[in-house]
């Protein structure tokens, strides 16, 4: 079984909306290349019982769609379980998020004894970045091209040398990006299981570490499971600062998993507070309680599912409110240190093994192979082996609750996708995950509160602007990096020390996840969630605050979204905002 890239060209009218493009190549063979004008030829290709093959989109949930189209308005059947597939029938596996991981069709063949299908994956499930990033990161010999997107194309158009160029090289970055992720032996779906597959790999009691849990307990356990700190200094909210540095962790969670004692085999359960016992130092505690917190302490609580409270942002107190929480040890150790507490009703928990050293192979190796691609300028190997160091233990919060979704026709003829029900699937170890991100806001709301200390002792006032998962900005000078190393472990290649990274002449923050910071050389930089890159120039010191809009700019590349129409996905030009 052969495996390909694939891409189309798609029209930017609802009127007509087609694939007027498409490319194949192989993988580990790029001379092996096809393309043409029209999906049916591309199905046709597909349908071809020598081609029983694996073809890669980069975004399937995009060219997907167009398949899905073809296949529902040209007799065939969706089936939701693979048990039900027959001659000219597909399945696909989309999440409730809308996630594409995979669509299979089943053609119609002669031969009953040999089954004709192919598969379709989603190759930014593995390389989480653009086409044109992946050819820089992994410094391939050809790089992305460019071509007028908006241009009216004829149907049975045919493709000008720039038009094939261009579709050329977008399916040869990734048919040799993927072929040097197979040879180092990455072929599962996504990057995660290929973390977590060479985990197990290095990992030879990984069953007896990391039992699977009953549901019920791994619903207890997951309570406490949050992602990574973000939090702006309020008294920053909104105002144009003065210049600043940035300091970043050496992979942060990696660190963790390297350091920390973590949990394993299966827990036991308590009632009430937790009581001290040494065969089992971690738990996750459960307690109703009402808290504020001290004078010149960071906050690191969130309240979630209360409608009382933003379940995003960290808060100070609980408004008087008797609130019901479910902490870590390594959590509730940070609580009580920032918060008064009162009127607590500790209710049950469980608890842990701990080891230190279980991840110690597994991130030496990726450690490893990450210095020495440094060193030999093999920027693919660097790249993957960051992904691999980043990916492992976000599998093992794989949730055991999960919904599908489910393509259909609606009565305009565009496809849609209606919920499925409520299914549950084996997790890997919640226990995992949820002390590693424990373990990382403990110790960046450690190092802000050490840094703030720092600089009202010598400068007399709050110096620490924001903080975001592995990262603090502050407004501290390189010259305070010396010195502030006495409270900060601070080295640039230490696995989990804090790493000066750059600093800044002046930064607005507005919230979470939107902020804009000027660097030395003038250039505004600018971090807002949902905001693509191509729209930073239009960012100001001026207009940078909640209400920013591109609505009456003349905007050169606008923010895109989708929208369905029969035929398949368009891309549509809308107005980006900051609200």
């Amino acid at each position: 079984m052969k495996k390909y890239t694939a891409d189309f060209e798609t029209t930017t009218e609802e009127s007509d909306c087609r694939v007027w493009a498409y490319a194949i190549c192989e993988v580990g063979n790029p001379d092996n290349f096809i393309y043409g004008n029209n999906i049916d030829d591309f199905i046709a290709w597909c349908a071809d019982p020598t081609h029983n093959d694996v073809l890669y989109f980069h975004n399937l949930k995009f060219d997907g769609e167009y398949i899905i189209h073809w296949l529902l308005t040209h007799g065939y059947e969706f089936v939701k379980d693979k048990k039900e597939r027959k001659d000219n029938s597909f399945t696909t596996l989309i999440t409730d998020m809308g996630q594409f991981y995979s669509i299979e069709i089943w053609f119609e063949t002669s031969d009953k004894r040999h089954v004709n299908k192919v598969k379709f994956l989603d190759s930014l499930k593995i390389l989480n970045f653009s086409v044109d990033q992946i050819a820089k990161d992994f410094n391939l010999p050809i790089h992305k091209l460019k071509i007028d997107y908006k241009e009216k194309r004829a149907v049975g158009h045919e493709l000008t040398q720039e038009e094939v160029d261009y579709i050329r090289n977008d399916v040869e970055i990734m048919s040799r990006a993927l072929q040097i992720m197979f040879d180092e032996g990455l072929t599962k779906m996504t990057i995660g299981s290929d973390a977590l597959a060479d985990y197990k790999a290095s990992c030879p009691d990984f069953k007896l570490n990391f039992p699977i849990l009953p549901p019920e307990i791994d619903k207890d356990i997951r309570a406490s499971y949050k992602g990574g700190f973000t939090y702006l200094n309020p008294i920053y909210k909104g105002k144009k600062t003065g210049a600043g540095i940035v300091f970043d962790v050496n992979s942060m969670y990696p660190a963790r998993m390297y350091y920390d004692a973590l949990p394993y085999g299966q827990p036991i359960f308590f009632e009430g507070k937790y009581e001290n016992d040494p065969l089992y130092p971690l738990y996750v505690q459960q307690l109703t309680c009402i808290f504020k917190i001290k004078e010149g302490k960071v906050p690191s609580i969130q309240i979630k599912h209360n409608s009382l409270f933003v379940p995003n942002e960290y808060v100070e107190s609980s408004d008087d409110c008797l609130v019901t929480l479910t902490l870590t040890s390594v959590d509730l150790k940070l609580f009580f240190e920032n918060y008064d507490v009162w009127d607590i009703t500790f209710h049950s928990g469980w608890k842990f093994q701990a080891m230190n050293g279980m991840f110690e192979t597994y991130i030496d190796k990726w450690t490893a192979n990450k210095i020495k691609a440094k060193k030999e300028g093999n920027s693919a190997l660097y790249r993957i082996s960051k992904l691999m160091l980043n990916s492992c233990y976000g599998k093992f919060g794989l949730n055991g609750n999960t919904r599908k979704k489910y393509p259909y026709l609606n009565k305009d003829g565009a496809v849609a996708y209606e919920m499925g029900e409520l299914e549950q699937r084996e997790t890997i170890y919640i226990p995992i995950a949820t002390f590693i991100t424990s373990y990382a806001r403990s110790y960046i709301i450690r190092s802000w509160q050490a840094m703030r200390e720092y600089s009202m002792t010598k400068y007399g006032f709050d110096a620490v602007v924001y903080a975001d998962t592995d990262s603090l900005h502050c407004l501290l000078s390189p010259d305070d990096v010396s010195e502030l190393s006495k409270s900060l472990e601070i080295d640039d290649y230490k696995l989990g020390a804090w790493k000066f990274e750059s600093s800044f002449k002046a930064g607005k923050y507005l919230r979470q996840k939107c902020y804009i910071e000027q660097s030395e050389d003038d250039t505004i930089n600018v971090t807002v969630a949902g905001m693509p890159k191509r729209l930073s120039k239009y960012v100001n010191f001026k207009n940078f605050k909640i209400g920013f809009t591109t609505e009456r700019m003349k905007i050169d590349e606008p923010k895109l979204t989708y929208r369905h129409v029969k035929g398949g996905v368009l891309l549509v030009e809308t107005d980006f905002s900051i609200k």
